[in-house]
């Protein structure tokens, strides 16, 4: 793989983070988001590309660069899946709610630690772009020996 493939390979994979962090900001701005981002770190578009056995990063940029995507990414889904439970498993409705098919919105406290949930992305999403920008600079330094 070249430089410019794996190059490539960030700026897809920042892309697909950052139309993961879009799907939330459309969550608190009220919009319904069709297919969202699963809980599973392993299991979202950036996650896929990060945890793919194929995935050189590691071996280009170093341990503890790599371990810095890693933890941002780590960080990002624990807060993650506090707004997922918040928004998509709500409890269910009571039989006069079904009847006259009331919908109940989200409980104060839980609209309060959502919010804060949804800062706290916001900062590991931020970390995370950082630490993919480094990671770049570092490939862009390397020899083209390193890269097949």
């Amino acid at each position: 793989m070249t430089k410019e493939n794996i190059l490539k390979e960030i700026d897809n994979a920042k892309e697909a983070h950052n139309d993961q962090v879009k799907k939330v900001e459309d969550l608190f701005s009220g919009y319904t988001v069709q297919n969202p981002t699963p809980k599973d770190k392993k299991k979202c578009d950036f996650g896929l590309w990060l945890y793919n056995p194929n995935n050189r990063l590691k071996e280009l940029v170093g341990e503890e660069m790599f371990e810095n995507v890693v933890r941002c990414h780590d960080e990002w889904h624990i807060d993650y899946h506090e707004i997922y439970e918040a928004f998509y498993n709500k409890p269910e409705q009571n039989f006069l709610e079904k009847v006259f098919r009331i919908q109940k919105g989200m409980d104060p406290v839980t609209f309060q630690m959502s919010n804060f949930y949804h800062r706290e992305i916001i900062v590991a999403s931020c970390k995370l772009v950082c630490h993919l920008d480094e990671c770049k600079k570092a490939i862009l330094a390397l020899d083209a020996s390193k890269f097949d």
